[in-house]
């Protein structure tokens, strides 16, 4: 199996003929051991944490939205299975000598349906991409900025608050949350599955 890859700009070969197109053999690519000593050599032990500051704010704030929004979610779809019935359709309870406290009346099943499960997994997934999408979105650029920068070209490493800057000058808003919408999309159903499973083993094996 071999990926051809088509030069945009022919340049010469060593023997000064154009090139028109690579051939590549798959097997040639090189692996994660191969990439890992390649950034140390290049970047040093510093190019392994490079955009670790995006990654940070977008787990730990992102983790924090995630849980709290399916809880929220959940609490809303539980209490309106808890709200209490009109009192004109509510029949008065016969006191008798067999009468049962309130502690020992069977209180109702108050565990999540599947459907409930998933919509507030969704609504997480959901709320996790859009709230904290902007340091991805920076974290990515940074991570790829060095390949993207023509060749011959250097400049100083950028820092995440100085990339955030230029991409809110240059694109407003909208630059920050580029792909969002597809990434918000996918986090609804991964996150939706997630909690579904989770909720369901967590109900059968307690």
């Amino acid at each position: 199996m071999q990926v051809q890859m088509i030069a945009a700009n022919p340049m010469p070969d060593i023997r000064g003929a154009s090139v028109a197109a690579n051939t590549i053999k798959v097997t040639d690519l090189p692996g994660p051991i191969a990439i890992l000593r390649t950034v140390i050599q290049a970047e040093g032990f510093r190019g392994l944490w490079l955009g670790h500051t995006g990654t940070l704010i977008r787990e730990s704030g992102g983790g924090a939205a995630w849980f709290g929004i399916k809880e929220v979610v959940s609490d809303i779809l539980l209490s309106r299975r808890q709200a209490p019935p009109n009192s004109a359709e509510v029949a008065p309870i016969p006191i008798s000598s067999s009468f049962s406290p309130p502690s020992q009346i069977a209180k109702p099943e108050m565990e999540l349906k599947p459907w409930e499960s998933a919509l507030s997994g969704a609504c997480a997934g959901v709320g996790y991409t859009f709230l904290l999408f902007p340091a991805d979105c920076v974290k990515s650029t940074i991570q790829t900025e060095e390949e993207l920068r023509p060749r011959g070209v250097s400049a100083p490493k950028s820092t995440f608050l100085g990339t955030f800057r230029d991409i809110y000058r240059s694109k407003g808003m909208p630059g920050l949350y580029a792909g969002a919408g597809i990434t918000g999309f996918r986090s609804a159903i991964s996150s939706g599955l997630m909690f579904l499973i989770y909720d369901a083993l967590e109900k059968h094996l307690g």
